[in-house]
């Protein structure tokens, strides 16, 4: 079995054995909180940043959907599980020289965050604000965030991040948000420059 599709297959365990342990959440005997959400996405970055990575002059494009249930619940605030698959996680490499002259062109990525936890506050409100993590691996065509010897095509993907969620129906909603979203091989290998992505993103959630 390939990586992605081990990826994948663990990605989906994760995501749906999710309200298996709605035992360990607050209960809700009126039935009245829709605590799942199915959201499609996308997002870009124009920049990349320096806090960790030392990657510079990338840009990153994502796409996907993802899966959170909502656990805990108090008033006004709620803590979910939640996971992502990005079918494309997209890095726009520049032209550089390695060490003969390469053009600039996308390297394609297949990416999953298998865990990863939401906090929403004022959700009583029509429009709320949020904050979110996302933790997962990143498998792509060829080593990033720079093609050289040592480098790696699987890095972990790691982000932080928050928004603004607005009501538009009852069962419907679309999110606006930022993520700062690191990737690197995790010092797992000899060369790990590291990328940082500022990520600008739009969502349209399904919620039941």
């Amino acid at each position: 079995m390939s990586r992605p599709a081990i990826t994948l297959l663990l990605w989906t365990i994760s995501v749906w054995t999710m309200p298996a342990r709605a035992a360990f959440c607050s209960p809700d005997a009126s039935h009245s909180q829709l605590r799942h959400d199915f959201q499609f996405f996308a997002g870009y970055s124009p920049a990349s940043a320096t806090l960790i990575g030392t990657t510079t002059d990338r840009r990153f494009v994502m796409a996907g959907f993802g899966y959170s249930y909502r656990c805990w619940i108090w008033s006004g605030v709620s803590l979910s599980y939640s996971g992502e698959l990005l079918p494309a996680a997209i890095l726009l490499q520049p032209g550089q020289y390695l060490p003969q002259f390469v053009p600039a062109h996308a390297v394609y990525g297949f990416a999953v965050t298998p865990l990863g936890f939401t906090v929403d506050f004022g959700r009583r409100h029509r429009i709320y604000p949020f904050i979110q993590t996302d933790e997962g691996i990143i498998a792509s065509s060829e080593p990033i965030p720079i093609n050289v010897t040592g480098a790696t095509g699987l890095n972990f993907m790691i982000d932080v991040g928050a928004g603004i969620r607005i009501r538009v129906s009852e069962r419907r909603s679309v999110t606006l948000g930022y993520k700062f979203l690191h990737i690197s091989n995790g010092f797992t290998s000899a060369a790990n420059p590291g990328v940082d992505n500022n990520v600008f993103y739009a969502g349209f959630s399904i919620l039941r």
